[in-house]
């Protein structure tokens, strides 16, 4: 193989994966299977199933074209792989150990590999027309419809629901990736795909979380990206069940456009919102700042009065900028005088309702008030504390207690 054959294959291959997996530029561009065929496909919005048993039928066709493509490009560009061109490879290097086996088995994998080609470019347009026949009867998205349809050997109702129900304005639709969209409405959850459509009609489906998957998004670990795999298991005989694999920020989102319960397993915990993300990550700031050994501490946290108060705000940073320079004084973190009364979880849910909800890539370099004497502090002010063997335990209720 020379090297512009294989410059052409890294080519091929690369274009094949933009078809099948296309990127945002070619989204942009107007590149794409549906954009390009925009006119034949229809309307999503004015006949959802119609729309996807084309869209179904014409990615299958599309892809099944490339092997085939790829060999008839590949015949008129290259001869390498000719008989008469074989002949002379084979003279090329006599001392070759078995050339004419090595040959013969070269010519014959791409012998097999054009006709599966050129069986795909046949088999897959019959399978088509077959589909089509009986205004698409056959296709296995009216096959799954089915199992939903009152009426035998109609799907008319369903489809028509469906259409309805995707037409208003409430519905949630989520792109999962390149090829999966997500969409919920009053009563269906619908996952797209390349080549098929998986529905659920909420009445009779279970959700559950399968597991959570995190990602260090930065080097410095303050960044991550934590993906939540819900399983989806519609309680019809016949109907499969599928997979929705959505950003955990997004799950809320999800879950209040759901009238079923999302099952959450006791071994798995994610991040919710965008809160409870802050919240892993300042706890973890935290263990690197210096113990405070306290030597009175109150009863219970008195954000949530549940668990026992373990941080201590007291002023150990420096007052300087990113690039060293000295902070002017109002911007100066100060001392704060405060007995231990709050857990960390309860302070970082403090620190993040007054920071600004825009510029959450810098909340953690800003600073915010001690929600008792108001007193200025930044992360590097905050550190767990260590119990004393003369730490005494404060009532809440007792003025005294709370003095500062």
């Amino acid at each position: 193989m020379d090297e512009s054959e294989l410059l052409f294959n890294l080519f091929y291959l690369l274009l094949c994966m933009c078809i099948i997996y296309p990127p945002e530029e070619f989204q942009r561009l107007g590149l794409t299977v549906e954009q390009l065929f925009s006119r034949w496909l229809g309307e999503e919005y004015l006949n959802f199933v119609l729309y996807h048993k084309r869209r179904t039928s014409l990615n299958l066709f599309v892809h099944s074209c490339l092997p085939a493509l790829y060999f008839l490009i590949h015949r008129f560009k290259f001869s390498v792989f000719m008989e008469p061109e074989l002949e002379k490879e084979s003279e090329l290097d006599p001392d070759f150990p078995m050339p004419q086996e090595a040959v013969a088995f070269k010519t014959l994998t791409w012998k097999v590999a054009q006709r599966f080609s050129l069986m795909a470019i046949l088999v897959v347009p019959a399978l088509i027309f077959n589909w089509y026949q009986q205004d698409w009867k056959r296709h296995p998205i009216s096959q799954t419809l089915l199992k939903f349809s009152n009426e035998p050997h109609s799907i008319t109702d369903v489809i028509s629901d469906i259409g309805n129900e995707f037409r208003r304005p409430n519905i949630y639709k989520k792109k999962l990736n390149f090829i999966s969209t997500v969409i919920t409405t009053e009563n269906w959850i619908i996952k797209t795909s390349l080549y098929n459509v998986y529905f659920a009609h909420q009445s009779d489906t279970t959700l559950s979380v399968a597991k959570t998957e995190t990602y260090n998004v930065s080097a410095d670990n303050t960044d991550t990206l934590q993906m939540v795999s819900i399983v989806v298991k519609p309680n019809r005989a016949g109907v499969p069940d599928f997979h929705i694999r959505i950003n955990a920020l997004e799950f809320r989102n999800l879950e209040e456009r759901i009238t079923r319960p999302i099952v959450i397993p006791s071994n798995i915990q994610f991040h919710r919102n965008v809160i409870d993300r802050f919240i892993d990550v300042f706890k973890e700031q935290v263990t690197h700042n210096p113990i405070y050994k306290a030597d009175r501490i109150a009863e219970a946290c008195f954000g949530c009065m549940n668990a026992e108060p373990n941080i201590k705000i007291h002023k150990q940073c420096e007052d300087i900028d990113r690039d060293g320079q000295p902070l002017s004084s109002e911007n100066c973190c100060s001392n704060c005088y405060c007995q231990p009364m709050w857990c960390v979880e309860c302070l970082a849910r403090w620190f993040a309702a007054r920071q600004n909800e825009h510029d959450r890539e810098v909340w953690l370099e800003q600073k915010c008030a001690c929600p008792t004497c108001r007193a200025k502090f930044c992360l590097l002010d905050v550190s767990y504390i260590e119990k004393s063997n003369n730490t005494t335990v404060g009532n809440l209720n007792d003025p005294d207690d709370m003095r500062v």
